[in-house]
C-alpha cells in the first residue's frame, strides 16, 4: 500500500480518547463548532481552543469569534473556550497550538477539523510538534460531517484532492510532516 493510503487508513482508524483540549482548526464555516462542543460536554476535553484569524467566507474561513459564539450557543461557557485570533492559516494554527501546549502543559491535543482537512491538519500539527521539540499525543477528533454536502466553498469529497495537493506542496516547503513520518507516529502512539 502506498504511504499516503497507509497513513489515511491509520488516521481514519485512530480511536478517540480523552485529551487536554479540543483544538478547533478554522474553516468549513461553523460546522466544526458542534464537534468541539460535544467533546467538551461529553468529557473528552476540559476546554476547546480556537486561534485562527482568517476571514475568507468564500473559502469557508469564518471569523473565529463566530465559531466561538456557536460553541457558546451549543452549550459551552466562554471560560471553557480558549479564544484568540492570531493564526492566519493551518501552519500558524499548528505552531500556536504547540506554544499553548507548552504554556498550559497540554499532553494530548484533540484535533477538531473536517473530514477533507483531517490529513493535512494532522500532518501539520505533527510537523509543528517536532519543530517545537515536543512529544505529545495528537488525536484525530474529526467532525462527523457529510462528505457530499454542497457548501458555498465546495463539496468536501471534491475538496479532498486539493488537500492532498496542498500536503505535497507544503511538505516541499517543510511545513507538513511526510506520510512516512505520520505512519511512524501513528504506529508508535496506538
Amino acid at each position: 500500500m502506498p504511504p499516503r493510503e497507509q497513513f489515511v487508513a491509520l488516521l481514519d482508524s485512530q480511536a478517540l480518547r480523552k485529551g487536554d483540549v479540543a483544538f478547533v482548526m478554522q474553516g468549513d464555516g461553523l460546522s466544526r463548532a458542534a464537534r468541539a462542543a460535544q467533546l467538551v460536554r461529553d468529557g473528552f476535553a476540559p476546554r476547546a481552543a480556537i486561534v485562527g484569524n482568517a476571514d475568507y467566507r468564500s473559502y469557508g474561513s469564518f471569523p473565529s469569534g463566530e465559531v466561538r459564539d456557536e460553541m457558546v450557543r451549543l452549550g459551552l461557557d466562554k471560560d471553557e473556550i480558549f479564544f484568540e485570533e492570531t493564526a492566519p492559516h493551518t501552519r500558524a494554527e499548528a505552531v500556536r497550538a504547540m506554544e499553548l501546549a507548552k504554556e498550559h502543559d497540554w499532553k494530548t491535543i484533540l484535533i477538531v477539523t473536517s473530514p477533507h482537512h483531517q490529513y493535512r491538519a494532522f500532518l501539520t500539527l505533527l510537523k509543528a510538534m517536532r519543530d517545537a521539540g515536543l512529544n505529545l499525543s495528537l488525536v484525530n477528533a474529526v467532525a462527523p460531517l457529510p462528505w457530499d454536502e454542497p457548501l458555498p466553498w465546495g463539496v468536501r469529497r471534491g475538496l479532498l484532492p486539493q488537500e492532498f495537493d496542498r500536503i505535497d506542496a507544503y511538505q516541499k516547503k517543510g511545513d507538513v510532516a511526510s506520510y512516512e513520518e505520520g505512519i511512524a507516529y501513528m504506529k508508535a502512539h496506538v
